[in-house]
């Protein structure tokens, strides 16, 4: 059943990514919602099935865009790799980790997607690094945290924030 359920989830994610992010774009950057889904498994579930789902779902954006064949499979099985090896090291319960594990994974993710997609030209890695790579992270942990957010109104009734831990 959880199979299915990450199948589906990662069909969702492909369509959106394929034919709705580009309406959310900002400066040529968008979010990407198969590395929010690849982050969320690797949470869930670890580091085996994070990889094989990022894998796949790479996979299926470099047949959707075959210039870079191999490139996505191979960043997107990196992140997931990274966030499921290292779920029991954090403590992933807290919006604002999670934040963070989406903006490292895509950081990973981006790195390696600008290492093998511009090997030739190396001057060229460093910048669109900084431009695209940090911020399509930064834009991807906003629009997770978002997506938490609402996630957890809509199905937990409402926002519950622990008081007394404003008082430590």
């Amino acid at each position: 059943m959880i199979l299915l359920r990450h199948v589906l989830l990662m069909i969702l994610a492909l369509l959106v990514q394929t034919s709705w992010a580009h309406t959310l774009e900002i400066f040529g950057i968008r979010p990407d919602f198969v590395l929010l889904l690849v982050v969320y498994v690797g949470i869930v579930s670890g580091q085996v099935e994070a990889t094989i789902l990022g894998f796949v779902s790479g996979f299926l954006l470099d047949v959707y865009n075959p210039a870079f064949m191999g490139v996505n499979a191979l960043a997107n099985a990196v992140a997931g790799f990274a966030v499921g090896f290292s779920r029991k090291d954090i403590v992933a319960e807290e919006l604002r980790v999670q934040g963070l594990v989406v903006f490292f994974a895509g950081l990973i993710q981006n790195l390696i997607f600008f290492v093998f997609s511009f090997s030739p030209n190396l001057g060229a890695i460093l910048p669109a690094f900084l431009r695209f790579g940090v911020g399509s992270a930064l834009y991807s942990a906003v629009i997770g945290i978002i997506l938490l957010l609402a996630a957890s109104v809509k199905f937990q009734g409402g926002l519950r924030f622990d008081v007394r831990r404003l008082h430590e």
